[in-house]
């Protein structure tokens, strides 16, 4: 005996040799990908779910309608800003002109 850790086998005396680091525990590694995976693939199919309600039910027919109807009128007032800043611009060039 060496002073070492071990014990006796088969009449021999074995040391005992620490046990490596633990790495990640491949298992848990690999099961916490299959959750994510899982919550990926859910969340498209729920993504679909709503797709699929908007355009095959009448509220959801509602819900695209109004939608556009806001986007129309947001654009047509980013435009209507953007002709009155020109004209803001073309005027004063014109009087400055003028002077």
């Amino acid at each position: 005996m060496t002073g070492k850790n071990g014990h006796f086998e088969k009449g021999v005396w074995v040391e005992e040799t620490e046990a490596p680091a633990a790495g990640p525990d491949q298992n848990a590694i690999d099961r916490r990908f299959s959750e994510a995976a899982e919550s990926v693939i859910s969340s498209i199919d729920e993504v679909m779910n709503v797709t699929r309600e908007l355009v095959t039910t009448e509220e959801g027919k509602q819900y695209i309608e109004k939608a556009i109807k806001d986007t129309r009128a947001k654009v047509r007032q980013s435009l209507d800003e953007i002709i009155s800043r020109v004209k803001d611009e073309v005027g004063k060039k014109v009087n400055s002109a003028k002077k």
